[in-house]
């Protein structure tokens, strides 16, 4: 078996901000006998992602998307899988509840940009995020006609140190 891990963020491609969460889920996958075959960083790019999310997902078991689910515009990742995938995004109603709640609880009122990380792409199990408000996501099924494994991830979930 082996993986492919998709690092999300214009920001990473700068000499200011390094990767190094890659390197942690990389040793953490070695030990569970996971080959990393190829890691990609990509920009906040809608059709970029969606391209290298096609191509991750032809030629590797599992598939990990880093990155790219907070609020912001540039935060493409769910949807881009989903086009990937040719699957649909709802919102859950659930999550958008829990948003509002946390938001409270610190005396802040939840906007409109925040709603977007309610969003589950189709049959995807959704992953807490106890550090913030941008669950992941897990994903099984067939592309191409072979079994893959697919997370999206909040990257604290996969570095406590960073």
């Amino acid at each position: 078996m082996n993986a492919e891990i998709i690092a999300i963020g214009s920001e990473l491609l700068t000499p200011f901000r390094q990767d190094t969460n890659s390197l942690y889920l990389t040793e953490k996958l070695n030990q569970l006998g996971v080959e990393v075959v190829i890691k990609t960083i990509v920009g906040d790019s809608r059709s970029r992602l969606v391209s290298v999310a096609q191509h991750a997902l032809f030629r590797s078991d599992i598939v990990i998307f880093m990155g790219g689910l907070g609020p912001t515009e540039d935060d493409l990742t769910r949807e881009a899988v989903a086009e990937a995938l040719g699957l649909e995004l709802h919102r859950s109603e659930e999550l958008l509840e829990k948003l509002k709640q946390r938001f409270s609880a610190r005396g802040y009122k939840v906007t409109p940009n925040n709603f977007q990380q309610a969003d589950v792409i189709a049959g995807a199990i959704v992953l807490t995020n106890p550090n913030g408000t941008a669950p992941g996501q897990w994903i099984t099924g067939q592309y191409e006609g072979r079994d893959r494994l697919i997370a999206a991830s909040y990257t604290p979930i996969l570095n406590p140190q960073d």
